[in-house]
């Protein structure tokens, strides 16, 4: 049986934006990270990168989940920050608009967190605080990397650290709807993730692979964007999760869900990004997961990049 909860009504008055920003700052979907924001929006920004930026936001979920399994049953403040410095001196042959960027992403309880978990300390509530840097660039005319190095650490001793690589590839479609579907600013935004654990405790390292399609549109005005998004999020892994009935599955979940965004008003000449969603996480039934078959998780929060 699927849990529900509701989100608090977004009341946002949009601001006149120049276009060549109107895709940036959306807001992450579920349980993304900063470094995959940034690969699967650079290909929008069609104007030369300021030598450094920084991006900052904060969301609020009603339940924190991350590949499928929950981490929290109760809501959770997210908040981050990530510094992006651009290297044209790297850019020339295969790679174009090479950034190499660093930065720290938390989660903060205002429950327990789930699968049985401690939380103790003089820190009880930090659930998670991680580091994470990487580069990311621009293969060919449509087609970007990053590829990015996690440290997760937990201040309220919820579970002891270990690291990620990651990796993602994504493709631009940025246009090439014109003329077949009546939908303003359509894309997909076709994108593959893979992980691999280092060090993580209990159990052997897994890798975690993420196809997904996010669908996009701007149900505003041109200076006035207000972007829908609907992902569609496959996770599968070979260790990481496990089956209730001994061993391990490979199909962990596939998500969908709705999000709304829209620039809010301009900051220091950068749009306010506020936004909110919820979330559908349909859960294999095998795992054991701490979760329902299906979740519904609200979600809402800001971003600026300036």
């Amino acid at each position: 049986m699927a849990r529900i909860a509701l989100s608090l009504p977004l009341l946002l008055m949009a601001a006149p934006v120049p276009a060549q920003q109107q895709q940036q700052g959306l807001m992450p979907e579920a349980d993304e990270k900063p470094s995959e924001i940034i690969v699967k929006e650079k290909p929008t920004q069609r104007r030369q990168p300021d030598r450094f930026s920084i991006d900052t936001g904060m969301r609020v979920a009603g339940q924190y989940i991350s590949r499928g399994v929950a981490f929290s049953e109760e809501p959770s403040l997210q908040p981050y920050v990530t510094l992006t410095i651009a290297l044209p001196e790297l850019s020339g042959g295969p790679f174009e608009e090479v950034r190499w960027f660093v930065g720290n992403w938390n989660s903060f309880q205002f429950g327990g967190p789930g699968l049985g978990q401690e939380n103790r300390g003089t820190l009880s509530g930090w659930y998670e605080a991680d580091l994470y840097t990487g580069v990311s660039a621009e293969l060919a005319p449509r087609w970007s990397m990053s590829a990015a190095y996690y440290y997760y650490h937990s201040p309220a001793h919820s579970f002891r650290g270990y690291s990620d690589f990651e990796w993602i590839v994504s493709y631009d479609d940025t246009g090439q709807w014109e003329g077949i579907l009546p939908l303003k600013d359509f894309t997909l935004a076709p994108s593959l993730r893979i992980t691999q654990e280092v060090g993580r405790p209990g159990r052997a390292d897994a890798l975690y692979v993420q196809p997904s399609l996010t669908a996009s549109l701007n149900l505003g005005r041109e200076d006035r964007p207000v972007w829908f998004r609907i992902p569609l999020v496959l996770g599968l892994s070979d260790d990481y999760y496990d089956s209730a009935n001994g061993g391990k599955v490979t199909f962990g979940y596939f998500r969908t869900g709705v999000t709304i965004a829209t620039p809010a008003f301009e900051l220091a000449g950068n749009p306010f990004m506020v936004g909110g969603g919820v979330d559908i996480w349909m859960l294999n039934d095998k795992v054991v997961n701490g979760l329902n078959d299906n979740e519904l998780v609200w979600r809402f929060g800001f971003r600026w990049s300036f």
